[in-house]
């Protein structure tokens, strides 16, 4: 199915050269506007899988304010035709987050090729946003309590069940080192227990049992029995690129015979 292609050009006879070209490559052409207010409303009755976009409008604000609307309204790529490359447009036209900037005069394999690797990275980002979508409803939904870092050990995903057990809120521990907030004590005789090392994990190669017991120090001071297992987050077969402790929660061990009073 070919793509859906609005056009935002304030000069008619360049935008019905641009529909012509995209139409004898298989394109659809969805609509052609002339202003700001124009491309907005037009590109909200077509929904197109594109703009093109001009960066000199008739009428009120310019096409990197219409660029700006598109996006954060309909989430529909943009990509600049325009023949202002000065500094201070191309900044401003940045600021948008434009999937491709194209000067005038253009050669058409130029304009092609800039308009499907702008579809294809959409579609990437797309299917991205889905992904950790996913990813942030399971880590939600599971009774286990998840605490990943980056390779210095600084935090950088937490879920609700890691907040319930640990008493620290997902806000207050992003940014912090994993090694001083993820404080345990050995389950038999309460000493201190260093978490693992990324260095020491790579050496072991793979993750802690998951029935490795032990007291979890909670932000109030308190203590509760858990079960963890400490894994090393993997990019491909090789790359290590931090770590994960998945835990869960026995018991407080205020609630113990024999626990911490």
């Amino acid at each position: 199915m070919s793509a859906s292609i609005f056009i935002v050009e304030d000069e008619r006879i360049v935008a019905e050269d641009i529909r012509v070209s995209l139409e004898s490559h298989g394109y659809t052409v969805a609509g052609i506007a002339a202003s700001r207010d124009q491309a907005v409303e037009g590109v909200r009755r077509t929904s197109p899988q594109l703009v093109l976009m001009d960066i000199i409008l008739k009428g009120p604000g310019d096409g990197v304010e219409a660029a700006r609307m598109v996006r954060e309204m309909f989430d529909i790529p943009v990509v600049y035709l325009t023949a202002h490359a000065d500094e201070s447009t191309l900044h401003r036209a940045k600021v948008s987050e434009p999937f491709g900037y194209i000067l005038k005069p253009f050669e058409e394999r130029d304009l092609f090729s800039t308009i499907e690797m702008a579809l294809y990275r959409h579609r990437v980002e797309k299917r991205m946003e889905e992904n950790e979508r996913w990813l942030t409803t399971i880590l939600s939904s599971i009774t286990e309590g998840v605490i990943a870092a980056d390779s210095m050990g600084v935090v950088r995903l937490v879920n609700a069940a890691a907040e319930r057990i640990s008493g620290w809120k997902q806000s207050e521990l992003m940014g912090l080192d994993l090694a001083a907030i993820y404080r345990v004590l050995d389950a038999a005789d309460g000493r201190p227990v260093e978490a693992p090392s990324l260095p020491d994990l790579i050496g072991e190669h793979t993750q802690n049992d998951l029935r490795e017991a032990r007291l979890l120090t909670r932000k109030d001071g308190s203590t509760t029995l858990i079960e963890q297992s400490v894994a090393l987050i993997c990019e491909g077969t090789r790359t290590v690129s931090g770590s994960v402790v998945v835990f869960r929660e026995l018991a407080r061990a205020e609630q113990l015979p024999g626990g911490p009073q």
